[in-house]
């Protein structure tokens, strides 16, 4: 690719005012500040460019090559006042995290389907999974993923949970992160409470001594299920808000399930 192809000069400095902001993002204090998050790789440029996210800059590796349906999109995002900037391979590799980048990499808004608030309120007829303190980044990100494969409404999840524009998370949700509502919330226990108010029962997945068996006691798409921590499970704060507890029975002499699974499972017959 050529830069002049779209009307810019190649960059060749790490030191360039727009390659500093842009650097700046891979971390999580300036993205939260900016309000900007970026990602790169082909698909998700394409899952971005579909889904209507609001681009803001488009940064190229002047070495790389795009098939014509990629060139065509750059060209209708240079034409609604997305800014395009070529750059060396040297300066291109300040803004990867990728051992195979695919030469190119997108700063976008934060956006408008993921909202940050003290605590949700309840929708009615919503399929809902609720997230407490998911650290992992590739758990988070794969959650992210099936959720939109098994037709959740939303997730909502804590603010503590790893943060949903990290470039792990955007990664393992192959362009999922685009369409997938998601309310990050500060109180858990207060939107739990709005959730049981409006007659919705809370399942908190967690070995108890009276825990219902996912399989053979019957659940219904109102159910809210929640997940909790890799390490320490649920808080008994929010335990004790439950309705009820929930395991997945497994083979006797097994470990726990990772969280990502845990949570496909559940998403799984709440589709089925």
């Amino acid at each position: 690719m050529n830069s002049l192809n779209f009307g810019v000069e190649c960059i060749t400095s790490k030191s360039n005012p727009n390659i500093v902001k842009i650097s700046k993002l891979l971390e999580k204090k300036a993205r939260k500040e900016e309000k900007l998050f970026i990602f790169e790789g082909v698909k998700l440029f394409e899952e971005a460019y579909n889904f209507n996210a609001s681009i803001k800059t488009v940064v190229l590796n002047d070495t790389a090559d795009f098939d014509n349906n990629i060139v065509e999109k750059i060209i209708a995002c240079k034409k609604k006042g997305v800014q395009i900037l070529c750059v060396s391979d040297s300066v291109f590799a300040k803004l990867t995290e990728e051992k195979a980048p695919q030469g190119i990499v997108c700063v976008c808004e934060f956006l408008k389907n993921h909202k940050y608030l003290e605590f949700a309120e309840n929708v009615a007829n919503e399929k809902i999974v609720v997230l407490e303190s998911i650290r992992d980044p590739g758990n988070l990100g794969t959650i992210i993923r099936n959720s939109a494969a098994f037709g959740m409404d939303k997730l909502i999840i804590t603010s503590d949970c790893a943060d949903i524009y990290s470039s792990k998370v955007i990664r393992a949700t192959m362009g999922a992160i685009f369409k997938t509502k998601i309310a990050i919330v500060s109180n858990l226990e207060k939107t739990l409470l709005n959730l049981k108010q409006d007659g919705r029962r809370v399942i908190s997945l967690t070995l108890k001594e009276n825990s219902l068996i996912l399989g053979k006691d019957a659940i219904t798409k109102s159910d809210v299920f929640v997940i909790g921590n890799e390490g320490h499970g649920i808080s008994e704060s929010v335990i004790n808000l439950s309705t009820e507890t929930m395991l997945i029975p497994m083979c006797a002499g097994t470990e726990s399930l990772n969280a990502a699974i845990a949570t496909t499972i559940i998403m799984w017959e709440l589709f089925k």
